[in-house]
């Protein structure tokens, strides 16, 4: 079993925080507007980002989710941040993006392009090259 001491505990919530903090900075939200993108109560996320609390699994995988980073960016200060920049509306994807996204089907596809964004470059791109050869294969199938 893992035992973290009560100043290592201290030090991995003060810095969790910090990370949420700076994130949220960079995106330019307030606390609210994170409570409102991730379901947390705002005053918790406060206490989070001062290193009073320690979220939970599911809050961390909500703040995490919100922000557009993986979990483990906001869980070890050795991955570099470097967070995707994020539009402030869907209106302001294309309207076949758009459209996309409010159909109720696309929903295993947007999970799994989530799921896609917090992986290394390297690995989404040959996710993405695997993708690309089997829809020519399909294509390909039906000529």
């Amino acid at each position: 079993m893992f035992l973290l001491s009560h100043e290592e505990a201290i030090q991995m919530n003060t810095a969790f925080g910090e990370r949420v903090k700076r994130i949220r900075q960079e995106r330019n939200w307030s606390q609210q507007e994170l409570s409102l993108r991730s379901g947390i109560s705002t005053p918790h996320i406060s206490s989070i980002e001062r290193g009073k609390r320690f979220p939970s699994l599911d809050y961390a995988r909500k703040m995490a989710d919100a922000l557009g980073v993986g979990l483990l960016a906001l869980c070890d200060e050795s991955v570099v941040l470097r967070p995707p920049k994020m539009r402030t509306s869907a209106e302001e994807l294309p309207v076949h993006l758009q459209n996309f996204v409010l159909n109720e089907d696309a929903e295993l596809y947007l999970n799994a392009a989530h799921r896609m964004s917090t992986l290394p470059r390297e690995d989404a791109d040959l996710l993405c090259l695997v993708i690309d050869l089997l829809s020519q294969t399909r294509l390909q199938a039906f000529e």
